[in-house]
């Protein structure tokens, strides 16, 4: 493993003075070497949110996803566990599947009809009856569940993901998010995966903070319900890259979508108290949720480029606010508010990306508001440093 092309100590001035920091120098977002780098150091190591459980709902149901630049597939076996399995022959290379479907019995490459198990071993492959009998498997990735999210893992050798997202257990209980679906099971035009041409730390950023929300997004009709001088930071783990901040709504229910409030009502079991707050919770590196009193938006997200990403968006409901005959109609109402909240982001964020390319590309200070990017930032430098600690050994493999 390469060391930083960035010298880590050029990255201290982002978490070294509390009164005083400022962001990570531009290169950090532009530079395809420091990209590489931060393949290694975070994403072929770190427990990387890829979808959700209902995605592939049955035995045999599967979605192509790629990670560290990894093709993936992730498929439910027949005995309803979840696997992560590469998506690339052990013939030729070929990428056996891409898109979603659902498996009947087995992965078949196109190129040569090898024939692969839910579980990724070779169960046929014409003319190759030494191979099959020699065990010869697709890699697997280590899968954890938490809150009916899926998450992956390349590093064996990685501690569970559910003790480091402990402290979250009362602010995320409540919200019931592993009883929530996404809108995507009952609308199946929905969109919900996205292509972006900007650095990914210029996204986790901008959605990790709240400094912009009454600025950027002060005439929609979520942030005209929303007291942001309530703002709280409450769980603040740099150690575990978990960060929560609160904000007081100026009514109950308030919501995301074209006139503020709930269309559904409230999440079933919620107190009066837990209707009148929006939660914000971040998952290092590549998560975010906000609690709502009527639902849940997920975004999930992971570096394609130096500056590109793509961004998995859910928003979860109740089953019975699914099972309603007035769903879809009414949704696709909510969505195009969110397009609307989503578009300001990407405005902002598309331009960001533009003056970090600029020679006059500044490293600002991190406001107040914004202190949550300095946990951040602790928790990335952390890992940065360990993997120059690495410097010489291989990146994690799967187990084949």
């Amino acid at each position: 493993m390469s060391e930083s092309p960035i010298p880590l100590s050029a990255l201290e001035q982002s978490v070294a003075d509390p009164a005083d920091p400022t962001f990570f120098p531009p290169a950090a977002y532009t530079s395809p070497a420091f990209h590489e780098f931060e393949q290694e150091a975070i994403w072929q190591r770190e427990w990387i949110p890829v979808g959700r459980a209902e995605e592939v709902a049955e035995p045999g149901a599967w979605f192509s996803i790629e990670v560290a630049g990894e093709p993936l597939l992730i498929v439910r076996d027949d005995d309803g566990a979840i696997n992560a399995i590469s998506a690339v022959c052990r013939h030729r290379g070929m990428l056996v599947a891409e898109g979603r479907g659902t498996c009947e019995r087995a992965f078949i490459c196109p190129y040569h009809s090898w024939a692969y198990g839910r579980d990724g071993r070779l169960i046929g492959a014409p003319q190759a009856i030494e191979q099959v009998r020699r065990g010869i498997a697709l890699p697997r990735l280590r899968v954890e569940l938490w809150h009916g999210f899926v998450f992956v893992n390349f590093d064996a050798d990685a501690p569970p993901l559910a003790p480091r997202l402990a402290s979250l257990e009362p602010i995320v209980s409540p919200h019931r998010l592993e009883e929530l679906r996404g809108e995507f099971s009952v609308d199946p035009d929905y969109k919900f995966e996205f292509d972006y041409d900007w650095n990914w730390k210029v996204y986790a950023e901008g959605q990790n903070e709240c400094y912009h929300c009454d600025k950027l997004h002060g005439d929609t009709p979520l942030m005209q319900q929303t007291d942001c001088s309530s703002l709280l930071f409450d769980v603040m783990e740099p150690d575990n890259g978990v960060f929560h901040f609160v904000l007081r709504n100026r009514d109950l229910d308030v919501t995301l979508n074209h006139v503020g409030r709930a269309l559904f009502g409230a999440i079933p079991g919620l107190t009066e108290a837990q209707r009148w707050i929006t939660h914000t919770i971040a998952i290092a590196p590549g998560m975010l949720l906000v609690l709502m009193p009527d639902s849940v938006i997920a975004l999930s997200y992971r570096p394609t480029g130096p500056t590109s990403m793509r961004v998995k968006r859910h928003r979860l409901y109740p089953q019975e606010v699914l099972a309603r005959p007035d769903f879809v109609e009414r949704h696709r109402a909510e969505t195009a508010a969110v397009r609307t909240f989503v578009g300001q982001d990407d405005y902002a964020f598309a331009l960001v990306q533009q003056g970090l390319r600029s020679r006059f590309a500044p490293r600002g200070p991190i406001a107040t508001r914004e202190r949550a990017l300095v946990g951040m930032n602790a928790w990335l430098l952390e890992r940065y440093r360990a993997a120059e600690a690495r410097a010489g050994e291989r990146a994690p493999v799967a187990a084949a």
